[in-house]
């Protein structure tokens, strides 16, 4: 992404896509999870989940889910060995795009953390609230970096940054594909 040339075309790509109305890839199968979290709201649609990173022993996918209220991003955090953590309603998503710009998601509410089988595997399934000024944010430019801020006083300093805002796990996109996931399912979510 570094090359402007490759930027530029890739805009031009999407925006017609966008315009052209390109065929939203939709899931019913999210759409059902996303249901039963939100049990006050009406699913209009979700998108498949797709891979944004994958570091080591750690990946994470994400959805975006519109609703009557609103949307939503649903980020699956797979984490295999361990420490349990909680991302908690101040708990912040940070998404930096390749065009500098940053669009900052929070918890919709606590997400306790849990281990599923094997035991050393833990799933963090949080909702994000996304304003429709985030979602055109995010579908202006792919994903560069990520931060997915959480709790717990059980993961080693060496494993983990710290800001103003809390401590986080950071992730560099490298991913070609990876980066551009989350800006796909956003003009996906704008397609009226």
């Amino acid at each position: 992404m570094n090359n402007p040339k490759r930027g530029l075309l890739l805009l031009f790509c999407l925006f017609s896509l966008y315009a052209t109305g390109q065929k939203c890839k939709t899931s019913s199968k999210m759409a059902r999870k996303a249901a039963k979290h939100l049990t006050e709201e009406k699913i209009i649609k979700a998108t498949k989940l797709q891979p944004i990173f994958s570091k080591f022993s750690q990946a994470a996918g994400a959805t975006l889910i519109q609703s009557d209220k609103g949307f939503y991003l649903r980020l699956q955090l797979v984490r295999e060995l361990g420490r349990r953590i909680h991302i908690m309603s101040d708990n912040p998503l940070v998404f930096q795009l390749t065009n500098e710009a940053r669009v900052t998601l929070y918890p919709d509410r606590d997400h306790p953390g849990k281990f599923n089988l094997p035991a050393t595997t833990e799933i963090n399934r949080p909702f994000y609230r996304v304003t429709e000024e985030q979602l055109k944010e995010l579908a202006t430019s792919p994903i560069q970096y990520v931060k997915v801020y959480f709790t717990s006083d059980k993961v080693a300093e060496d494993k983990r940054g710290k800001d103003d805002l809390g401590i986080f796990f950071d992730y560099e996109i490298l991913n070609d594909n990876f980066q551009s996931n989350l800006l796909e399912a956003a003009i996906c979510m704008l397609q009226k």
